[in-house]
């Protein structure tokens, strides 16, 4: 197996371990840290089957269509669990809701579901970019961190991971149309970064469950 092969698997061999981590302790998880693990249940839903059909030379760019707007629906659950009683959950419901009727218009009238949506990839990083930089400026507050006292390690991890990979993601999906259109060469580079990516994101996610304290 060489290089690329390792970079492309090793972050599916991750998730798999995540999510036996996480059947395993899934009863110990309480509230934002439920949607965590319900979102690497569901990852491994679609990245499993996406990846054997990529193996294999078959479309599988319509996993995004339902990967993309689900995992909004989970991430925001969570910050807004986490940012309970100092945010309007209203303004984050309202993100939601907006964020899926965009997903379903992109992909009815933009995007169809043999191509990429980078629309509503992009979208979604900006959003998790700004709930997470939102996260990082409030964990500075004494009020807040006392709030969450015994969950700030775990919160910590998992907001890393989720800036770091839409941080690092979001140029990639922009442009992830166009390298498909006029490179491969340049396309099989981009994802093979992206894979990297990935794998850092979900070992901070691991990380952050394996802090959480669960007596």
């Amino acid at each position: 197996m060489n290089l690329q092969n390792i970079t492309f698997t090793l972050p599916l061999l991750i998730l798999i371990l995540a999510v036996i981590y996480v059947i395993y302790y899934y009863s110990k998880f309480k509230g934002a840290f439920k949607y965590i693990s319900w979102f690497i249940l569901f990852s491994l839903v679609i990245q499993l089957p996406s990846s054997i059909m990529g193996r294999y030379g078959i479309s599988n760019l319509f996993f995004l269509h339902i990967y993309v707007p689900i995992s909004y629906i989970l991430f925001v659950l969570f910050y807004k669990e986490v940012f309970k009683g100092f945010i309007n959950k209203t303004i984050m419901l309202l993100s939601l809701w907006l964020f899926i009727l965009f997903s379903i218009v992109n992909t009815i009238f933009w995007q169809d579901i043999d191509s990429f949506n980078t629309y509503a990839l992009s979208i979604e990083s900006l959003l998790i970019i700004i709930f997470s930089l939102s996260l990082f400026i409030f964990l500075l507050n004494e009020t807040v961190r006392e709030e969450k006292k015994g969950f700030v390690s775990s919160l910590i991890w998992v907001n890393s991971g989720l800036f770091i990979y839409h941080t690092s993601g979001l140029l990639l999906f922009f442009f992830a149309e166009i390298l498909t259109k006029y490179s491969i060469t340049e396309f099989q580079i981009s994802w093979l970064f992206h894979s990297l990516i990935y794998l850092i994101f979900y070992i901070c996610i691991i990380i952050g469950l394996w802090k959480y304290p669960k007596k």
